[in-house]
């Protein structure tokens, strides 16, 4: 509130961020997770697409796989030609949209399955009707409409965490590769 000291602050925001992380880990679907983990497994590349602050989510996902050695960029709207030159790689597409109904994000949901053989991914709040028509797997985040800001910390928090978790997933797979490229990298420095 307008009332609020830099003490109920430090003690109030925790407690946000973990009613964020739980609220998304209660919805989460371990067989959709597990589907999309064996899928990014397998992959090539990640893409990772969103507007806003969601695309700053994306390039920081995306900066995280590169460095277990998974080729992956963060984009905020289509490169055809890229996905033309890129038609014969294993994709996977993780789609951010807080709401779940940001057109730009539904539109480019819609042209990667349409003219694609990407495997897409939804990261969305719960007014995802339309973009789960497009999209291969949904993981839903916990969104609360608000007058407040706080929406945006609580979703920017839950997809930074669903996020994590593919990261995670992805770093116990290549662990060895993992520490054996840290080490190198440590030797040169």
């Amino acid at each position: 509130t307008e009332k609020s000291t830099y003490s109920d602050i430090i003690n109030i925001l925790p407690m946000l961020y973990d009613k964020a992380i739980t609220g998304t880990k209660l919805s989460m679907d371990k067989n959709v997770m597990n589907r999309i983990n064996q899928r990014m497994q397998r992959a090539d590349c990640i893409d990772i697409y969103g507007t806003g602050i969601s695309y700053i989510l994306a390039q920081s996902a995306a900066f995280k796989f590169a460095t277990l050695g998974m080729e992956c960029s963060a984009y905020e709207s289509v490169n055809n030609h890229y996905l033309a030159a890129r038609k014969t790689k294993k994709i996977v597409a993780f789609l951010i949209t807080f709401t779940g109904a940001n057109k730009a994000v539904i539109n480019t949901a819609r042209y990667l399955r349409a003219t694609t053989d990407n495997y897409v991914v939804g990261i969305v709040g719960r007014h995802n009707d339309e973009i789960r028509q497009w999209c291969h797997e949904i993981v839903e985040i916990p969104s609360r409409d608000s007058l407040l800001s706080l929406k945006v910390m609580t979703s920017f928090t839950a997809t930074t965490y669903v996020l994590d978790i593919f990261f995670s997933l992805l770093l116990s797979q290549r662990y060895e590769e993992h520490v054996k490229s840290s080490l190198e990298m440590i030797t040169h420095e």
